[in-house]
């Protein structure tokens, strides 16, 4: 089951963003990010899947005509338990996703509506088509009334979450300033914005030169490759990819945090900083040496497929669990001046010099009253 734990991968691009919206991400946040994905994976691999094994022998033995009968529906209900329990599972196939765009992405109710007879239509079309002609022959009948139901679902959905809503409104959730304290879920989200901008660097690059390698450097035929008097063997093309790797990890890992106060790319863009206090030269020598040591045994395990990267990720995990940081947050400094994060605070009108007193104020007698005295 490959399921949950591609949605656990795909989740993690929108766990990012709303990392970089909100600077924080709450439990709330990372489930139903989670839980959103998980159900448009499962809504198309039930809708789609699976197909008949012997495409030959069901196309010549079955015509799935479409049904364009919008009242058919009507027939189905009076032919017993099974038709009434087909129109309703496809009712409530469709509930979480008009929950989910009212709740969360906050769409109206028109364009949740329009939104959710789209995708009815795309998945009936797609039946239709064999998945746009991967199949040969429409494995699935084309009916209008799913189209219907489904979007009768959504808008049940979207229901519920108003009313939802009003017995548990959104809390706002956007903060200001960058992260001095990030939690565990965030330090990893940002390692992995990083190690996917490392893997787009020394990838491309590991590619070219054996583009150009195998362009220039002729086979002798006794496994060995030559150009002018040079001779050298395949595996030289390891070294360098593995020298790239190791420059492109060492880039994103070391220099750039280290002339940005802490702050890798993946780093910026979740509003955090790996460097929780303030400390000398050495200090931060010693600080960045445990944590490429870390790192840099995570990002190895990765590209050779080791799963040495699993049990570091573990150990990494107990640690915080028992410490509340990562091992490399133990070397010595100084709490930073800045503060954690927090919400941004709301400008208060001036006040009135006169309102500082806390006794009531009493006007002065003006010169006319004392005149009549």
């Amino acid at each position: 089951m490959l399921w949950p734990f591609v949605s656990l991968l795909l989740t993690l691009p929108i766990v990012a963003f709303v990392y970089h919206r909100n600077h924080r991400l709450s439990f709330t946040s990372a489930f139903s990010a989670y839980v959103a994905v998980l159900y448009a994976l499962g809504l198309v691999a039930f809708t789609m899947y699976p197909m008949p094994d012997d495409p030959t022998l069901f196309c010549a033995t079955h015509n799935l005509a479409p049904q364009l009968d919008i009242l058919r529906f009507i027939q189905y209900a009076q032919t017993g338990l099974y038709g009434v329990l087909q129109l309703v599972m496809n009712v409530v196939l469709f509930m979480p996703l008009g929950f989910m765009l009212c709740r969360w992405a906050g769409w109206k109710f028109w364009v949740t509506s329009a939104f959710a007879l789209g995708c009815s239509i795309f998945i009936e079309t797609s039946q239709l088509t064999g998945i746009w002609g991967i199949y040969p022959c429409a494995y699935r009948q084309f009916d209008v009334d799913d189209m219907l139901t489904n979007t009768l679902g959504a808008m049940l959905g979207y229901a519920c979450a108003v009313l939802y809503t009003k017995l548990v409104p959104k809390k706002a959730k956007q903060l200001t300033g960058t992260n001095m304290r990030p939690g565990f879920v965030h330090r990893m989200v940002s390692m992995c914005i990083d190690f996917l901008l490392i893997a787009l660097v020394y990838m491309p690059l590991s590619i070219l030169y054996i583009f150009l390698f195998y362009l220039v450097f002729k086979s002798t035929g006794d496994g060995h490759y030559v150009w002018l008097s040079l001779t050298v063997e395949p595996r030289v093309l390891d070294y360098m990819t593995w020298i790239t790797a190791a420059l492109s990890f060492l880039l994103f890992e070391v220099w750039i945090p280290w002339r940005h106060h802490g702050q890798t790319l993946g780093c910026r863009y979740t509003h955090m900083t790996i460097e929780t206090r303030d400390r000398s030269r050495g200090q931060r020598i010693v600080f960045y040496a445990i944590r490429t040591l870390f790192f840099g045994v995570i990002f190895g395990g990765l590209a050779t497929n080791h799963p040495i990267w699993g049990w570091t990720l573990l150990a990494l995990l107990i640690f915080w669990l028992v410490k509340k940081c990562m091992p490399w947050d133990l070397v010595p400094g100084t709490d930073p001046q800045m503060p954690p994060t927090s919400p941004q605070p709301q400008t208060l009108p001036a006040t009135p010099e006169i309102s500082r007193s806390p006794y009531p104020q009493t006007p002065a007698p003006s010169a006319s009253a004392d005149r009549r005295g």
